[in-house]
């Protein structure tokens, strides 16, 4: 399902710069993004779109606002349906406002837009990587006895 379509990535960031470039530049990396301004709009869309991964800025604009939609998400979505969260914020307790939310990684403001790049692919494009392992067994097809050796289809 989200093999054929773009994939979507939650934004949450109650700032309407950030908000509008970071989408745009999702956008041009071929995500479909996704806005929300705040803990109460982040829990309905997440629930309603089933994104790929959340981008949750700590300060909406308090970090209680952020630990509260983390809890709910958590309550509301089961676990093999929840996507990742990456707590993104400019201050220096980044890290223990993301162990508190229960955050699967984090990215430091300001960043680079590689940073930013980075995790999306560490956590949403992950699985499409097997694609181009598709290509070694094209390379070597004609020898169909040979295919034993390759690890994909030796327990096969």
């Amino acid at each position: 399902m989200s093999q054929m379509a773009a994939k979507r990535v939650l934004l949450v960031d109650d700032d309407p710069n950030t908000r509008t470039w970071m989408s745009g530049y999702l956008a041009e990396l071929g995500y479909e993004p996704h806005v929300a301004l705040d803990g109460d709009h982040a829990l309905r869309s997440a629930i309603a779109l089933a994104p790929e991964l959340i981008l949750l800025d700590v300060f909406l604009p308090s970090p209680a606002f952020a630990l509260q939609f983390a809890a709910r998400y958590r309550d509301r979505v089961p676990a093999d349906r929840r996507a990742p969260i990456i707590a993104m914020s400019a201050s220096d307790q980044l890290p223990a406002l993301a162990q508190q939310i229960g955050a699967t990684d984090t990215l430091a403001k300001p960043f680079e837009l590689s940073a930013l790049a980075k995790l999306l692919g560490k956590y949403v494009d992950e699985p499409a990587t097997p694609m181009p392992l598709a290509e070694p067994p094209e390379a070597a097809p004609a020898e169909g006895t040979d295919l034993a050796p390759q690890p994909e289809t030796g327990p096969a």
